[in-house]
Order: C-alpha cells, then sequence, then structure tokens
C-alpha cells in the first residue's frame, strides 16, 4: 500500500518543503541534495535560516537517522532551479512550487476566516455593551455575556498572524 506523503508541510505556520522530498521528486540522491544545499547555503540563508533536523526511518536492519533539511518556498525554489532539467524534473518543479502557492492559499483564507470571526466577535460584544446600557436585565444578560466574548476575541486575536494585526 502506497501512503500518501505531501510535498509541502506546515510548521509554525509556515510551508516547508524537505530536502528528502525535494530529492525523491527530482529523482536524485538524498546525500547529493544536502551537498548542493550545504554549496549554497550563503544564498538560501538570504531566504532565511535552512533548518536540519534528524529523521528516524525503518530499514531491514532496524531504524536508522538522517539528516534532513527544511525548506522555505524560497529556497526550495532557488534550489530546484540549480537541478538539471528532464522532463520529469520540469514535473515535479512545477508540482512543487503549485503546490506551495496552494499551501500559501489555504493559510491565507484560514487567516481571513480567524479575521472574519474576530470582527464578528467584536460586532457581537458593542451589541451586547449597547443593550446592556438599556437596563438593568440586560445588563445582567451582558455581564454574562462579557467574559465569554472577550475570550472569543483574546482567542481569535492570538491566532491571527501579527502582521494581519499591523495592516
Amino acid at each position: 500500500m502506497h501512503t500518501f506523503k505531501p510535498l509541502v508541510v506546515v510548521v509554525e505556520g509556515e510551508p516547508l518543503a524537505s530536502s528528502l522530498t525535494v530529492a525523491n521528486g527530482m529523482k536524485a540522491k538524498h546525500k547529493n541534495v544536502l551537498k548542493l544545499i550545504r554549496r549554497h547555503s550563503d544564498v538560501l540563508a538570504e531566504f532565511g535560516r535552512v533548518a536540519f533536523e534528524t529523521q528516524s526511518f525503518g530499514t531491514k536492519g532496524g531504524a536508522q537517522n538522517r539528516e534532513v533539511a527544511m525548506l522555505n518556498e524560497q529556497q526550495a525554489a532557488l534550489l530546484i532551479s540549480l537541478m538539471r532539467n528532464t522532463d520529469e524534473v520540469v514535473s515535479f518543479k512545477a508540482r512543487l512550487i503549485r503546490e506551495f502557492y496552494r499551501m500559501r492559499d489555504a493559510l491565507k483564507q484560514r487567516d481571513m476566516n480567524l479575521w472574519q470571526q474576530l470582527q464578528s466577535a467584536i460586532a457581537r460584544e458593542v451589541d451586547s455593551a449597547v443593550r446592556a446600557s438599556f437596563g438593568s436585565r440586560l445588563m445582567l444578560d451582558r455581564k454574562k455575556d462579557k467574559p465569554i466574548l472577550q475570550g472569543d476575541i483574546h482567542r481569535l486575536e492570538s491566532e491571527i498572524q501579527p502582521e494581519l494585526l499591523l495592516n
């Protein structure tokens, strides 16, 4: 049975591709891809820190470890541009780039949904405050609503990326 392995994963809100994914897609040896990453580490670092991690994998002889580089969109695009082009490789390059764009759009949509939810929570909180100004019964309702609404607002603000709050 073949298990689906995504081309791009999201780690702490950032879409990343592993050097192993690039090697498999480019039909290259992983050690050669790592060599290429190390050879061009200075220029790759211009697009952010290249994160290296150790991953375990199973073999007939038991568990083994390997070093894997995690690349952001710009780093992955630069890396694959440095590699030789065959029809199969060009096809993989297009798939990888499409997947980065798809992942970025999905994250943006999620953030927009959070933003819309935040705006709705703020509107409900304002409405609750207005209603509370009309009488003691409504004031009691407001007292009940206020902690829940403020909790929703706080949760949504913490989930929205900081750069959205600056705009």
